[in-house]
């Protein structure tokens, strides 16, 4: 298999259901809970939001492989 150049990516056709599929998506989270995820984060070098995203889609995962 060849690799990919960026004049293949340009010829590309951009997925039209995109917007449709991709939903912003807000939560509220307890001081406490993200004190949690701030201590996490300072020990990686990264913000708490970053945590919280890997956490979430590690849950998400899991709960596709359960069904």
């Amino acid at each position: 298999m060849r690799e990919l150049t960026a004049e293949d990516f340009k010829r590309g056709v951009r997925n039209p259901f995109f917007h449709k599929l991709n939903k912003e998506v807000q939560t509220f989270v307890r001081h406490e809970d993200y004190k949690i995820f701030a201590q996490i984060a300072e020990q990686n070098g990264v913000t708490p939001e970053i945590i919280m995203n890997r956490c979430l889609t590690d849950y998400a995962k899991r709960l596709q492989e359960a069904d």
